[in-house]
């Protein structure tokens, strides 16, 4: 039987689509300011914290693709909690096995999404210190 995405699922789906909404909101704030920090990374080259603010917005907005893609919410994963009606109605995973996914999966989204922004943030870093060091 094919997975309805107006339910929870454990590991799999733990947000509907008013919490999908907020998260675009979020998408629309860290794309600008991903972009400015990217290529601020040409003007402040020497800048480690231009890098770490770089590392921390890629890694949000990658987070939040992920939450609107999958409908599977990190912070309601690690709290063992779901919402599929309106906004602050939360309710309570009790299920252990259930938990238990559900944490599984906030580990693999966190630890993927933190390698690729990694990746992003220090490959950005590197070849803007290198023109700025050979301009």
């Amino acid at each position: 039987m094919p997975h309805r995405r107006n339910q929870y699922k454990p590991g799999v789906c733990n947000i509907g689509q008013k919490e999908v909404s907020v998260r675009w909101k979020f998408i629309r704030l860290f794309l600008p300011v991903t972009a400015f920090l990217s290529i601020g990374s040409f003007y402040w080259w020497d800048s480690l914290w231009v890098w770490f603010f770089l590392l921390c917005s890629t890694f949000s907005l990658l987070v939040l693709c992920w939450e609107v893609r999958t409908r599977f919410c990190i912070i309601f994963g690690f709290f063992s909690l779901h919402n599929f009606r309106h906004l602050g109605e939360l309710e309570e995973v009790e299920n252990p096995d259930d938990i238990r996914r559900d944490r599984k999966r906030v580990w693999e989204i966190t630890l993927q999404a933190m390698a690729i922004a990694l990746g992003y943030a220090t490959s950005v870093h590197l070849l803007a210190s290198y023109l700025g060091l050979h301009h």
